[in-house]
């Protein structure tokens, strides 16, 4: 019997080849293909995706260059892409401790839970993740879980939500009031 299962592309272990990175200005990057010129990623690692996206959106303007001056080419990029990732790692960090400071305040404000229960949640994180991935503590460490902070995350949480509907409140044609 024959099994008819979809295949599972993951399961392919399919890797950029030089050739495909120098022909069509790709590079692996963090499990995905990177387009070095426009910055966009492809999800499948294959030829054919490569050649479509180059075809449609760069072809014009690079086609024209050799195999060396493409090498060329794509190591200045390579480069600038990495220049750019060196410069920029602190901040990714201090805006992920961020965003999880205020996924946390959330939580608290949606459930009426005391501001002073950010610190508990974050001993309680710190903890657990020191018994399952370890790499992970010093991110959380940087997580400002404090009651002044959580207040300050729920004000700008509040501003931002009359922002949204003072916003929208300007497009609405009619208003209604009361029942039926």
């Amino acid at each position: 019997m024959v099994d008819k299962r979809k295949r599972e592309v993951d399961d392919e272990c399919r890797q950029i080849q030089e050739e495909w990175s120098v022909k069509y200005f790709f590079i692996e990057s963090a499990d995905k293909a990177l387009c070095v010129i426009c910055h966009e990623t492809v999800a499948v690692l294959n030829k054919y995706n490569f050649r479509h996206h180059y075809q449609s959106k760069h072809q014009r303007k690079y086609s024209q260059f050799e195999r060396n001056i493409r090498e060329e080419k794509l190591a200045k990029l390579k480069q600038s892409i990495n220049s750019k990732r060196s410069v920029f790692p602190k901040a990714s960090k201090q805006n992920e401790s961020i965003r999880a400071s205020f996924k946390v305040a959330y939580i608290l404000a949606k459930n009426g839970k005391p501001l002073t229960d950010g610190e508990i949640i974050k001993n309680c994180l710190l903890k657990n993740v020191d018994e399952l991935c370890l790499e992970k503590s010093n991110s959380i460490k940087t997580i400002t879980l404090g009651d002044n902070t959580v207040a300050r995350r729920i004000g700008d949480m509040s501003t931002n939500l009359k922002e949204q509907i003072a916003s929208n409140a300007k497009n609405f044609v009619h208003f209604f009031f009361g029942n039926g």
